[in-house]
């Protein structure tokens, strides 16, 4: 936001969209059954955790917001997401345990998981399209 880089917002969001895919793989298993490593998820936390940042500040930079007040309430905004996440994944953790206990577990969760690794595809090439063909951003 503040040092005035300009990307274009479906590039973001198409690596968003293998953002999501990515993950959904490596739920799966795919990189060691595939590849036989696994990657520091450290890095892919990094790497993608600044994507998504770079994708806010893109939507963002659209509206033109003026610059009096707007550290504190970016600060304030991601407090507040911070927050909430913290709060979401608790409540999901407490779920996802006890799901895990049930023999429904294994066989639903690899389906999200392909189910999440397509939407992240399909979000991926509607946002290359969109840059190519000059589709809404």
């Amino acid at each position: 936001m503040f040092f005035d880089l300009h990307v274009d917002p479906r590039l973001v969001d198409a690596v968003i969209g293998l953002s999501v895919a990515y993950k959904a793989f490596d739920n799966l298993g795919g990189f060691r059954t595939l590849f036989g490593v696994q990657p520091d998820p450290r890095g892919a936390v990094l790497f993608f955790g600044l994507i998504h940042g770079f994708g806010l500040a893109t939507k963002l930079q659209a509206l033109d917001l003026k610059g009096e007040g707007l550290l504190a309430n970016l600060v304030a905004f991601n407090v507040g997401v911070e927050l909430g996440q913290f709060l979401a994944l608790a409540l999901i953790l407490v779920a996802m345990t006890a799901w895990r206990r049930t023999r429904t577990f294994a066989p639903l969760a690899a389906s999200a998981n392909v189910l999440l690794m397509l939407a992240g595809f399909i979000l991926c090439g509607q946002q290359l399209a969109a840059y190519a063909f000059g589709g809404p951003a």
